[in-house]
């Protein structure tokens, strides 16, 4: 790992020798801010994951369920595979200046999966002027990865509380992916200690109580998913938690002592937030036409992933916890033209009468 304040001064000797390894050279010349090499064994954490999928805490992302056995051996992605690379971007970016509504920080700028993913084909090309023979596959966020197991085995860092890979010294703010190879690659000696001591105040902070207890996230309470992943109805009960998050939260990340103390800056200016965050109203994003949408907010952003209906709904959500009167006629006016679409309909009335009951009427 490079880029790694905090460091003890073994860690910082082995760090400054492993920065002459072509690997190292090149991912950082990329712009990744971190990077380590583990093997492709099976992960220790398996059973875990099988537990966590077993209790239905992924709701409706079947898709985890359905590529766990990729994720139990690595040879179905790459036959040949023998080394892991792991590498991260921090993508703390400057603050959303809109007070209307809150946009996780991964998505307020470009995709990640693409900007990463260019990095990670660039990095392979390099690769393959000093290991002629490099066979190898990239993954970001796109494939049956225990990403952040591998980070720890990797020596990035450990997994806190809330789930989240945290760096020594650096915090929590980073995007990871991989790179399945297969040269036989030095590893890095895999990060054993658990920092987060008797601090819970990433569990206590969350606004849905989406934490079974440390390290287990029910993510069907999740604003993250709820916003996110989710392609209907968000339950009722779960509204009022929301707040103004329309897409994702990081609650759990900003309340992290690691990331008080620590975050810095990115260097990638793809993570800088987009003008339309503190241009527009939230009246005029709740009125955009379907076109609309996907010229103005969908173009290489995260944000197009719950689609325009994601969109409008989670609009809806955030405009009732407002609770501000001036919103009802956009309400009204976005009411007719979704009438026709139940699940939309069914939160644009519900913003209504939290208004409605907000303002006395």
């Amino acid at each position: 790992m490079f880029g790694g304040q905090g460091q003890s001064p073994i860690r910082q000797r082995r760090l400054e020798s492993f920065l002459c390894d072509p690997l190292e050279v090149e991912a950082k010349r990329l712009g990744f801010d971190l990077v380590g090499v583990c093997g492709s064994e099976p992960l220790p954490h398996l059973d875990f994951y099988q537990q966590w999928l077993a209790a239905g805490y992924a709701g409706e992302m079947g898709y985890l369920e359905r590529h766990a056995p990729l994720k139990a051996d690595l040879k179905m992605l790459l036959p040949s595979v023998k080394s892991v690379v792991v590498v991260g971007c921090n993508y703390y970016g400057p603050d959303q200046p809109s007070p209307e509504f809150q946009v996780a920080r991964y998505a307020r700028g470009d995709d990640y999966h693409g900007l990463m993913k260019a990095l990670l084909e660039q990095l392979i090309q390099a690769l393959k002027t000093h290991y002629p023979q490099l066979e190898a596959r990239a993954f970001v966020d796109s494939g049956p990865l225990l990403e952040r197991e591998l980070a720890v085995r990797a020596g990035l860092g450990w997994i806190g509380k809330n789930s989240c890979l945290i760096v020594p010294g650096q915090g929590s703010w980073f995007l990871l992916g991989a790179l399945l190879t297969n040269l036989d690659l030095p590893v890095s000696e895999p990060f054993e200690a658990l920092h987060c001591g008797s601090c819970t105040r990433c569990l206590d902070a969350c606004p849905t109580d989406a934490f079974v207890g440390p390290y287990t996230l029910d993510a069907r309470k999740c604003i993250a998913y709820l916003t996110i992943e989710t392609r209907e109805e968000i339950p009722t009960a779960l509204r009022s938690g929301i707040g103004s998050h329309l897409f994702g939260c990081d609650v759990c990340q900003e309340v992290c002592p690691w990331n008080v103390r620590f975050a810095q800056p990115t260097q990638q200016s793809g993570f800088f937030p987009r003008a339309w965050l503190s241009e527009k109203r939230l009246t005029e994003l709740l009125l955009l036409t379907p076109h609309e949408f996907e010229l103005q907010i969908a173009p290489r952003s995260p944000i197009k992933r719950p689609k325009y209906r994601g969109f409008i709904r989670n609009l809806a959500v955030v405009i009732g916890n407002s609770g501000r009167r001036d919103t009802l006629p956009a309400l009204a006016e976005a009411l007719e033209r979704h009438q026709s679409d139940p699940m939309l309909a069914t939160h644009l009335r519900w913003a209504m009468e939290q208004v409605e009951v907000a303002a006395g009427l």
